[in-house]
């Protein structure tokens, strides 16, 4: 009787075949992963960067009449009926979603990180929750603590309404913590990016710009020990179509 021979491979050769397997599957996975969060970071700052233009301009135009506004530039602070009422617009242009301003006392702790929210506490939440560009100790400077608006995508809103006194006097500031301050990374910018608006042209600029108050070359670097290092990296989040691929570990 005719034998037909059966070729297969021997135990030993299967498992060190999934030995190799595994160590591969070791080396590249996390890089896999790493690549897929900072491309839903980038996906996630591009729409909440557009969200945020296109209701500004509206506001602009709608409410004020393309005229200018003239919100904490002569010293009046966070407590003017004009800052309370340019939040109130915004909440407007995002349907359903939530506000939490400087001298609110019942802010919902199920949507905001403080019930009571003050420029003092805005500034220290901050402090205790980010990092910088490059994961070192982070503050914003007091910038950014003026109020707190929640979006239904999950994306937070700080406001930031400088006074005469300020260096920014004339300027409304804006973070946006791209996929909310529950969800990592928390880190100037890789999730939590700023920007300007000019109260006389309601033009929105990324901070990082010449002549805005952080600018890229200081406050964008791999090496700085600066604080605030990463605010100034919207304009090259915005330009550099390999940002999101060369985020910092």
């Amino acid at each position: 009787m005719l034998k037909i021979k059966s070729f297969g491979f021997t135990l030993a050769e299967v498992l060190i075949t999934l030995g190799i397997i595994g160590v591969v599957a070791a080396m590249t996975l996390p890089a896999v992963i790493n690549n897929t969060k900072n491309k839903e970071l980038e996906t996630a700052f591009k729409k909440s960067y557009s969200q945020l233009g296109q209701a500004i301009q509206s506001i602009f135009l709608r409410e004020y009449g393309g005229a200018g506004i003239s919100i904490g530039s002569t010293g009046t602070g966070t407590s003017s009926a004009a800052y309370t009422d340019f939040v109130n617009y915004m909440q407007k242009q995002y349907k359903q979603a939530s506000i939490c301003i400087d001298g609110q006392k019942n802010c919902s702790l199920a949507i905001f990180p403080l019930e009571t929210y003050s420029g003092t506490e805005g500034s220290n939440f901050i402090t205790k929750n980010y990092k910088t560009y490059n994961s070192k100790t982070a503050n914003a400077g007091g910038y950014c603590n003026d109020g707190i608006m929640a979006i239904t995508d999950g994306s937070f809103i700080f406001f930031d309404v400088s006074n005469a006194e300020q260096e920014t006097a004339g300027k409304l500031l804006f973070c946006i913590d791209v996929n909310g301050w529950k969800k990592r990374p928390n880190r100037f910018g890789h999730d939590f990016f700023m920007f300007e608006m000019e109260q006389n042209t309601g033009k929105l600029l990324p901070m990082g710009l010449e002549n805005t108050a952080f600018p890229e070359d200081k406050y964008c670097s791999l090496t700085s020990s600066a604080a605030q290092n990463g605010l100034g990296c919207t304009t090259k989040a915005l330009s550099n179509p390999d940002y999101f691929k060369n985020l910092p570990k």
